[in-house]
């Protein structure tokens, strides 16, 4: 595995441990001491420092190479951050031939990563997708003030490639003059800035892993209740759901994508309202946690797509995972609390039930497991050092 010093490689090293897998976990050379995560899980079998994907990609597989020749039977390589998947599918024929990964056509995460291609390529094969704008030829960011409806979303089409955090890559405008503040701030990035209607409701997620066959090995789905910051950011407390309409949705998407490995389908909306793509996520997503402890192992279906299992054709969706099951992650949930308490319509029956909420012992921790105590505390001192990024 590779990147362990983001949160979401926890859940994975945890799913596969719990299994009975040896797990390398790598962490790049110039990560600072302490926050390699995966290295304190329990359930880490290895550690190796490689080289950065992004500074040199050549140099990241030929490490991958030299750590596989090591092992005593052919591995399974899983990248957690973007810039290693995108290094491994710009090479997936040399990581093949001492490997196996799971991982999409470079043409497919470009397409899925870029939202200027993928929001009409979506709404051109019958995916729901906001409004969505750009500025024009020979116009300018003032004219194109004058003609959207507010509030508006200022969006980078790529922020994530950018080195981004999520509440970075996007603002919402309420005004002309937050507009054109957003909008200057972006340009500095250059390329194309998306514009779109606002979306009411609540975030979803549609996460699968495809076979080589592109369908879906296996599907969940998750319901966003709270997000860290509140105004829209990752989520910081959500429940595993039900929703066939998204799933089907996610599966025709990256169906057309001609999707291989693991993914995350983002909409936004509600069930009277209707349900609006939001973005792909052609990786391990924030959440991740939330599908194992809900008795849904996406981590084993992506080795096994990494083997070469394939699914039957999709035909509609049936969770074969408990529905209703919630999780936060603790400090995020904590820093959200006092935004959500100023919006609630009855603060005092907010409070009491995010009390009650945290002495439940039925609500899961994202990355907090007594089970795996090292691992735990290890993202709390990383956590509290660096309340701004770290726990985000």
């Amino acid at each position: 595995m590779t990147d362990v010093r983001y949160r979401m490689s926890l859940p994975v090293i945890r799913s596969l441990g719990k299994e009975g897998f040896h797990i390398i976990a790598t962490e790049r050379k110039i990560c600072k001491k302490g926050a390699e995560l995966g290295f304190y899980s329990k359930y880490t079998s290895e550690t190796a420092y490689i080289s950065d994907a992004e500074e040199n990609p050549a140099q990241f597989v030929a490490d991958l190479k030299k750590l596989s020749e090591s092992c005593t039977e052919r591995p399974v390589i899983i990248p957690v951050g973007i810039t290693s998947l995108l290094a491994m599918c710009e090479n997936r024929d040399e990581i093949a031939k001492f490997a196996d990964a799971s991982l999409p056509a470079i043409s497919s995460i470009e397409l899925a990563n870029d939202k200027s291609r993928l929001i009409p390529f979506a709404a051109n094969i019958g995916v729901p997708v906001p409004e969505t704008t750009f500025l024009k030829e020979n116009e300018t960011a003032e004219e194109l003030s004058l003609r959207i409806t507010y509030p508006a979303v200022i969006k980078l089409p790529a922020g994530e490639m950018l080195g981004l955090s999520p509440d970075e890559r996007y603002k919402i405008a309420n005004t002309k003059e937050e507009f054109l503040q957003s909008y200057q701030n972006f340009a500095k990035y250059g390329g194309d800035i998306l514009v779109q209607q606002y979306i009411t409701g609540d975030g979803y997620g549609v996460s699968a892993v495809f076979g080589k066959n592109h369908e879906p090995l296996e599907i969940f789905c998750h319901h966003r209740l709270r997000e860290y910051p509140a105004s829209g950011g990752p989520s910081c407390f959500c429940e595993s759901a039900d929703i066939p309409e998204l799933a089907d949705y996610a599966v025709k998407l990256l169906r057309a994508l001609d999707w291989v490995g693991v993914a995350m389908v983002e909409f936004k909306g509600s069930r009277e309202t209707g349900f609006y793509l939001m973005e792909i996520n052609p990786r391990f997503w924030g959440s991740s946690a939330l599908a194992p402890n809900s008795g849904c192992n996406i981590s084993l279906a992506l080795c096994r797509a990494a083997r070469g299992d394939e699914a039957p054709e999709y035909t509609h969706f049936s969770p074969r995972y408990k529905v209703g099951h919630k999780m936060r992650f603790l400090l995020q949930d904590l820093l959200a609390f006092p935004a959500y308490l100023r919006r609630s319509k009855s603060k005092i029956k907010f409070a009491l039930s995010f009390i009650s909420g945290l002495l439940n012992p039925c609500i899961s921790d994202g990355v907090l497991d007594i089970r795996d105590i090292r691992s735990s505390i290890r993202y709390l001192k990383c956590a509290l050092k660096k309340t701004d990024s770290i726990v985000r």
